[in-house]
């Protein structure tokens, strides 16, 4: 794709603009890399770019924006009233219409402008890609993208496959690329998030329509229960009320349609209007009562759409959950909330629901009773006689909750025992592993817990390090802390070109507890260890593979190499093997280290959970590690770093009191 990337964005109205920021955010740090946003009317195009203008000069009062990177922004967007000038993009999203002969009538004008190589995204919310490129003289390079509120920083992205795999590969490179996380869906009438959503609105609006509560009450019941603001505010937010019609149409006339599917009458007549009058808000007050009729209809609704999509695999478990979190806004995924609410509640709901709704379809998992399990946080995946093991938590890096790594531990159990994995290759969504939950390691009570959650997690590397297989991991981008040490319980560690590895506990006011101090050591030795270790500093992929941290020199595509490391040891080529759990020599003082202005307190712990433990078996001085991450907790400078973090982020130092 090269360096001078150009990417175009058709349509200047509501969610164009969006986008456009979105991608040049992302863009903007390549030389000559351009985004072009186009829209057939002068009034609408600079309505646009004043948009993009505002989220621009808000980024920059608010310090998330440099003002050099503003200027970036800036000088990488295009607009322009030309469809020629799209003439030299690799990748073009349309997001003019929600109207099929409109998309198909710019298909054709693009396809006349564009190379033939260029890829063709379609942001609709509900229209099967099957219909938009049924004309087109390349549909093997069109695809539906379907992006969701706020556009410009959501990270879900639904995409219909062309059939064509190269290219389809091409384009979850480059929704990658452009800051997204693209996920499969099935070509079917409104995809997965919106047959889930679309429903869930229509449902709170036959509510508020028959008179059973008002748009408030309505909004603070579902909002109060699982999250996300509530269905009608989101409909003010985003203008939504006639798309939703749109998209109930589409499912009504699908061949799984039925009349149940027919939007209520209420949609049309508020139209762009608002639910909530903000001079004039509703009563927002309910009782138990009302909590149960409204929560009753809305949860049937969504839990029955959200096994529709499972049972017919329209979007896999893990991707459906994550998607129904992150794009619509719940406290939990749809799926965790089904399991929290069990399969005899969730058959109650639906099948009470259906009896008084004709066409209301009750999906097999839930007439059975029968959930299948999935992963939430975690993708296990095949290749051959290889398991890839992914940590899939995007939104945050992949960092390690206690939550995703008891996943990575049902994994790891379940995958020793098939005989028909031969290795397995420890990985992320992205490559990237950022340490362990912050936020969970924040609220911690007392150095006990503290010192609990080490010694609770510590087994489950152990059995890693123990795995009877080959466990190697691939790993590229920032990979820190908790995931850096999870990497170093794995029998060898192949980096990509974009590692940057460090452990910077030290930078948080803590030290490392899932392991580090005493793996780190054995890897490297124990100078370069103390080095890094104390100062938290990040080593870029040569350096790793020079300390021989990474087993082979940084590869251009982490997996692949991993996958042939591993053949190579099942050919015993080459021997593969978890850290030395024997102790090690250290000297009676570490060398000197300027920590500058980091916790001589948290320092002084560090380096004597070094000292002793690494004169210890393993096990011995994973346990005193434990114990001193604890003591983190009795100093002064635990809170104050973990506070600094969570408040100003990992680039500004906490002002430590060294006690």
């Amino acid at each position: 794709m090269g360096i001078r990337m150009q990417v175009g964005v058709i349509g200047s109205g509501s969610i164009g603009p969006d986008l456009a920021y979105g991608f040049v955010s992302a863009l903007a740090r390549q030389p000559g890399a351009k985004v072009f946003l186009m829209d057939i009317k002068q009034e609408a195009l600079d309505q646009g770019v004043q948009r993009i203008r505002g989220y621009v000069q808000k980024g920059v009062s608010r310090g998330k924006l440099s003002p050099k990177a503003a200027a970036a922004v800036e000088a990488a967007l295009v607009p322009t009233l030309k469809m020629s000038d799209l003439a030299g993009c690799s990748y073009v999203l349309e997001a003019a219409s929600e109207d099929l002969p409109i998309k198909r009538r710019i298909l054709a004008d693009l396809e006349g402008v564009v190379a033939a190589d260029c890829l063709i995204g379609f942001a609709t919310s509900g229209i099967p890609r099957a219909q938009i490129a049924a004309e087109a003289k390349h549909p093997e390079r069109c695809f539906v993208n379907h992006p969701f509120f706020p556009a410009w920083r959501s990270l879900p992205i639904e995409v219909v496959a062309s059939g064509d795999a190269a290219l389809t590969q091409r384009m979850m490179d480059t929704l990658r690329m452009l800051g997204k996380v693209p996920l499969f869906t099935a070509d079917v009438a409104c995809f997965a998030a919106d047959d889930i959503f679309c429903n869930y609105v229509s449902e709170a609006a036959r509510i508020v329509e028959e008179g059973v509560a008002n748009a408030a009450q309505v909004d603070a019941i579902v909002n109060d229960a699982i999250g996300g603001g509530g269905p009608l505010n989101v409909m003010d937010a985003t203008r939504g009320n006639l798309l939703t019609v749109k998209c109930q149409r589409l499912m009504m006339d699908a061949p799984t349609g039925s009349d149940w599917f027919k939007p209520p009458v209420i949609l049309e007549t508020i139209g762009n209007g608002n639910w909530h009058d903000r001079k004039n808000p509703g009563d927002p007050g309910y009782d138990a009562a009302l909590k149960d009729v409204v929560l009753d209809r809305i949860l049937a609704v969504l839990m029955a759409r959200t096994y529709f999509v499972a049972d017919r695999d329209i979007c896999a478990p893990t991707e459906l959950n994550w998607l129904t979190r992150m794009a619509l806004g719940f406290s939990k995924g749809l799926l965790e909330i089904a399991r929290d609410l069990g399969p005899e509640k969730v058959h109650a709901l639906c099948t009470a629901y259906a009896a008084k709704n004709p066409g209301f379809e009750v999906p097999v998992s839930i007439e059975k009773k029968s959930f299948a399990p999935f992963r939430a946080f975690t993708q296990v995946e095949r290749d051959g006689d290889v398991a890839v093991v992914k940590v899939f938590r995007p939104e945050v890096k992949n960092a390690l909750s206690k939550a995703t790594i008891d996943e990575l531990d049902a994994a790891f159990t379940e995958l020793a025992t098939d005989a028909s994995v031969k290795g397995v290759i420890f990985s992320s969504y992205d490559g990237a592993l950022a340490g362990a939950d912050i936020m969970e390691l924040a609220s911690l009570p007392d150095a006990a817990a503290c010192q609990g959650i080490c010694m609770a997690t510590h087994p489950i590397m152990m059995r890693i390090a123990r795995f009877p297989k080959p466990v190697v991991a691939a790993l590229d981008g920032p990979v820190m802390g908790g995931g850096a040490e999870f990497s170093m319980a794995c029998h060898a560690r192949v980096v990509g070109e974009q590692l940057v590895m460090s452990q910077p506990e030290v930078n948080l006011g803590i030290i490392p507890g899932y392991g580090g101090t005493q793996r780190l050591p054995r890897i490297i030795g124990v100078d370069k260890a103390n080095e890094i270790l104390r100062t938290g500093r990040m080593l870029a992929a040569k350096e790793a593979a020079a300390l021989g941290w990474a087993t082979l020199p940084p590869a251009k595509d982490p997996l692949a190499a991993a996958k042939a490391l591993i053949a190579d040891a099942l050919a015993e080529k080459v021997t593969l093997r978890p850290v030395s759990e024997a102790p090690m020599a250290v000297p009676e003082r570490l060398p000197p280290v300027d920590i500058k202005h980091r916790s001589l307190a948290i320092d002084a712990i560090l380096a004597d959970v070094m000292q002793r433990g690494l004169r210890m078996p393993l096990e011995e001085g994973l346990a005193l590690e434990a114990e001193g991450f604890g003591r983190c907790k009795q100093t002064v400078d635990m809170d104050i770093g973990m506070k600094n973090f969570m408040q100003n982020g990992p680039r500004v130092p906490a002002a430590f009191l060294n006690e």
